[in-house]
């Protein structure tokens, strides 16, 4: 991230974030809005995991063998992505879920694994962003 001097708290400061949720990369942004200040200063995530530069990253996740827990997100779900032969016995990477949110024909939408709604795979992967 952007670094960012610290001032003691004001009673009136707020901050505004801004997520950019999208269907393949994702991204947050933050500012510090102080009412003595006339210029604010919006800090961009450039950070991901320990990957610096990119605005963005992926919109996926990657969940255990039994799909309880999410073991990578972002960029680090791609990543570990299973080779051809080793497909069947591994999770994939769970990706394009928020296509499941709009009025996309059925036949359009990525088939999510059981017991992963889209509802889950979103509220998984914005607590990911979170953290």
């Amino acid at each position: 991230m952007i670094p960012i001097e610290y001032e003691p708290p004001v009673e009136d400061a707020r901050v505004v974030i801004g997520i950019d949720f999208g269907t393949t990369f994702s991204g947050f942004s933050f500012a510090y809005i102080k009412p003595e200040k006339e210029k604010i200063e919006i800090v961009v995530n450039d950070n991901w995991l320990g990957i610096k530069g990119p605005m963005k990253t992926n919109t996926v996740l990657q969940y255990d063998e039994d799909y309880e827990d999410v073991i990578a997100w972002g960029a680090k779900a791609l990543a570990g992505e299973p080779s051809k032969k080793a497909k069947n016995n591994q999770p994939r990477p769970v990706e394009l879920f928020k296509l499941h949110l709009g009025d996309v024909p059925e036949s359009k939408k990525p088939k999510l694994p059981d017991g992963i709604t889209p509802e889950r795979a979103i509220t998984d992967y914005l607590r990911e962003m979170g953290n």
